[in-house]
């Protein structure tokens, strides 16, 4: 018996199955699209002004990859419509906390990169 297997008999847990089914992949973009998902909150309300400045907290504040580019970098790598799919697959799935918002569905929806300048914002800080 594993640790891990022991530590859930101890506990008297048992893991949903499905969940269990989840690959690597899908564990990452469950982790990170939340957080891709409140970058694009904070550019749309004018807290950070740039893609690249939330690209740079993320890696110096959150000790994301610095291979990946940041953040922001790395969303556009994927794409703001796959992410925003996936996000709206897990709201539907496991609630509001996942809920994809205005600045990322319009960015998807047209297609345009989520680091692509938006109107000139004024940062609010």
């Amino acid at each position: 018996m594993t640790y891990i297997e022991k530590s859930r008999s101890m506990a008297g847990v048992t893991p949903d199955p499905e969940l269990m089914k989840l690959s690597e992949k899908d564990i990452v973009e469950m982790v990170f699209f939340p957080v891709i998902n409140e970058a694009c909150r904070v550019l749309d309300e004018g807290i950070a002004v740039k893609a690249s400045d939330l690209d740079i907290a993320s890696i110096f504040g959150m000790g994301f990859p610095p291979y990946r580019g940041g953040v922001m970098f790395w969303a556009d790598s994927i794409g703001a419509k796959y992410i925003h799919a996936k996000l709206e697959e897990w709201t539907k799935w496991y609630g509001g906390f996942f809920k994809p918002c205005s600045y990322l569905t319009e960015r998807a929806a047209k297609g345009v990169p989520l680091s692509a300048p938006a109107n000139q914002v004024q940062a609010r800080l």
